[in-house]
C-alpha cells in the first residue's frame, strides 16, 4: 500500500508538471498546438514497429499534445547518429544500445517492447546438417544493429572472421539463395517468410538456444533531451506503451493501419509477421515496455564475457525511471508571474485528465507486483493457479495432457547459511532465467516461494515428454552459479504430476506433484519422479 500511495503521489505531482508546462504554454503558442517531435525507426516501415503506427493513426500522441513523424531508415544512417545528433528525439534499437553508450553515445532506453529479442541467424539446410557448426569458416553476412548475434557465434566458437558487414540496400536474402555467403542475420519476421515463399530450405539458429536471451526492439532517447524536455518524454513513452497495447488487443484494425505506411505489404506476410512478433511482447506475462535493471545487467555481462564491452561498464543513467525525482521550483517562479483566473481552470482540466492516464499506468504495476514475484518477476502462485485453471478447461476440451512440474533447488538452506541470503538470491535469478531458455513460449513457469518452483507443461503428447524437460532442467542447473567469483554446485529434485491420469482438478494436481518433488528429496535428489511411478526417471 505504501508503494501504490507513493506512486499516486509522483503521478500527482508529474500531472502537475504536465498541467504547468501546457499553462505556461499558453502565452507563446495557439491553446492547441501540438509539439513536433521526430521517431527514427532502425529500419524501413514495417509491422515490427506497429505499435508507433498505432499510436499516431488511433490519436494517442495527439492526446499526449505531440504531432509525431516516424521515419524509416535510409541507406547509409544510422539510428543511434541520427538521434544523438538531434535529427531525430527518440529512435528504436536493439541491444546493441549498450554498446553505443559505452562509445560515448549519451542514450538512455525509456522502455523495452520486445521481452525476447527478434534477431536470428538462417542458413541453407541440407541432409546431414550439424547444425550452427555447418557454417564456421564460412562467409556469414550480419546487418547492422544485430551486435548480440556476434556474442551468439563466438559462444558457439564460430569463427568470426569470416563475418560480413551488409552494405546499404544489399539484399541479404538474395545473397544467401545465391550461395555467394554460407549465413545471414534476419530477423524472426521477416527473412523466413521470402525464404518460405521462394520455397529455399533453411536452417534458422536462434541466441536464446545458447542463453543469449534479452530484450528485442526497445524504444530509447539521449539524457540531453531527457534533461530539456523530461515530461515531453514521459509523455511520449506513455502514448507509445498505448499504442502497443491497442495494436496486441485489435490485431485486424491494426494490420489495416499497417497498410497505410506499408501499402504493398501483403495479407499473408502481415499476418506470419503477427504470428512471431507477439509472442516476443509477451504482454500475458509483463507489462508493455517493462523492463528490468538486473535483467539488462545480465545481457551486460553477456557482452562483457563475449568481450565487447569493458568490465567496469555502468548501467548508471543508461536504464530510463519514469518517478525519478524531479526540480520543480521553476514552476514556482514560471507561476508567480503568469497565473491568471481562466488559464488555471484550463491548467486544472488538463491536470485531471493526465492524473486519470497516471493512475491507470500506477494501478497497472500494482496489479503486476500483486502477480508476480518481485525477486524474479515470474507469476506468483494465485497468477499460476488462474493458469493452471484455463488449462485444465482447455485440456478438457482439446483431449490433451498436461503436466505440473514441482522444482525444488536442493540444500538451498545449505547455500544460504554457508554464502548468505544475497547470493541465494543471485541463484534463485539465474535458475529463473535457465529455466526460461529451456521451456517452450507456451509453458508457463511461477515461483511458490522460498526455493520452490512450479511449471505449467500443455499440449503433451505422453508423460515422457514432461520427463524430458525436466532433464533439460536438471542439465541447465549442474552447471552451477557463480556468484562473486565463486562456482557453487546445483542441483534440483523435481516432481511431475499428469492431468487427467494423476488427478482432473487443480488441487489434486499440485498436491500429487508436491508428494512427488518430496519424494525426490527424500531419495538420492538430484532426481525427478512421476507420480504415478515409484521408481527415479534420472
Amino acid at each position: 500500500m505504501n508503494s501504490l500511495l507513493q506512486n499516486i503521489n509522483k503521478t500527482i505531482a508529474s500531472g502537475i508538471l504536465a498541467g504547468f508546462v501546457i499553462f505556461a504554454g499558453l502565452f507563446s503558442s495557439p491553446a492547441n498546438a501540438l509539439e513536433k517531435v521526430a521517431l527514427q525507426l532502425k529500419w524501413k516501415h514495417a509491422y515490427q514497429f506497429v505499435g508507433y503506427y498505432a499510436a499516431k493513426e488511433m490519436g494517442y500522441y495527439e492526446a499526449a499534445g505531440l504531432d509525431v513523424d516516424i521515419r524509416a531508415l535510409l541507406p547509409g544512417q544510422n539510428v543511434v547518429n541520427e538521434v544523438v545528433t538531434g535529427n531525430a528525439n527518440y529512435g528504436t534499437g536493439s541491444s546493441g544500445l549498450l554498446l553505443s553508450r559505452q562509445n560515448g553515445a549519451p542514450v538512455v532506453v525509456l522502455a523495452a517492447i520486445y521481452q525476447h529479442s527478434p534477431y536470428v541467424i538462417l542458413a541453407k539446410s541440407f541432409p546431414g546438417n550439424p547444425g550452427i557448426q555447418s557454417i564456421n569458416k564460412k562467409p556469414i553476412l550480419l546487418r547492422p544493429l544485430s551486435d548480440e548475434l556476434m556474442v551468439f557465434l563466438q559462444r558457439e566458437k564460430i569463427d568470426t572472421n569470416t563475418v560480413l558487414p551488409s552494405s546499404p540496400g544489399m539484399d541479404a536474402v538474395e545473397q544467401l539463395m545465391n550461395n555467394r555467403v554460407a549465413a545471414i542475420s534476419g530477423y524472426a519476421s521477416n527473412e523466413p517468410y521470402r525464404l518460405t515463399e521462394a520455397g529455399f530450405p533453411f536452417e534458422i539458429y536462434s541466441p536464446r538456444s545458447a542463453g543469449i536471451d534479452i530484450y528485442g526492439d526497445n524504444l530509447f532517447t539521449t539524457s540531453k533531451e531527457l534533461k530539456r524536455e523530461a515530461e515531453r518524454a514521459e509523455r511520449f513513452r506513455v502514448a507509445s506503451i498505448q499504442g502497443w497495447e491497442y495494436a496486441i488487443n485489435h490485431p485486424e484494425e491494426s494490420a489495416a493501419i499497417v497498410l497505410k505506411y506499408v501499402p504493398n505489404e501483403s495479407p499473408q506476410k502481415i499476418a506470419f509477421e503477427r504470428s512471431k512478433i507477439l509472442p516476443l511482447i509477451s504482454s500475458d506475462l509483463v507489462p508493455v515496455g517493462f523492463m528490468n535493471e538486473a535483467r539488462w545487467r545480465n545481457t551486460a555481462n553477456i557482452y562483457i564475457q563475449a568481450g565487447s564491452l569493458q568490465p567496469d561498464f555502468s548501467l548508471k543513467g543508461f536504464l530510463y525511471d519514469p518517478y525519478a525525482k524531479k526540480d520543480y521550483s521553476w514552476l514556482y517562479n514560471s507561476l508567480a508571474l503568469s497565473v491568471v483566473f481562466a488559464l488555471v481552470v484550463l491548467a486544472v482540466a488538463y491536470y485531471i485528465w493526465r492524473l486519470n492516464s497516471r493512475l491507470k499506468v500506477a494501478l497497472a504495476k500494482t496489479q503486476h507486483l500483486a502477480n508476480h514475484d518481485p525477486l524474479t518477476g515470474l507469476p506468483n502462485r494465485a497468477l499460476f493457479n488462474d493458469r493452471l485453471q484455463r488449462a485444465i478447461l482447455n485440456s478438457r476440451r482439446s483431449k490433451l495432457i498436461f503436466a505440473v512440474l514441482y522444482v525444488d533447488i536442493d540444500h538451498f538452506k545449505g547455500i544460504n547459511d554457508q554464502f548468505g541470503h544475497a547470493a541465494g538470491d543471485e541463484i534463485l535469478k539465474a535458475f529463473c532465467n535457465r529455466m526460461m531458455v529451456c521451456i517452450r513460449d507456451s509453458d508457463s513457469l511461477g515461483r511458490l516461494g522460498g526455493d520452490e518452483f512450479v511449471l505449467l507443461l500443455e499440449d503433451l503428447r505422453n508423460p515422457e515428454d514432461a520427463v524430458e524437460i525436466a532433464r533439460k532442467l536438471q542439465k541447465a542447473v549442474e552447471l552451477g552459479v557463480t556468484v562473486d567469483g565463486q562456482l557453487i554446485p546445483t542441483t534440483v529434485s523435481i516432481g511431475i504430476a499428469i492431468y487427467p491420469s494423476d488427478s482432473d482438478n487443480e488441487e489434486g494436481l499440485c498436491r500429487c506433484a508436491d508428494a512427488a518433488m518430496y519424494r525426490s528429496k527424500q531419495g538420492s535428489r538430484n532426481s525427478i519422479y512421476l507420480y504415478a511411478e515409484q521408481n527415479c526417471q534420472s
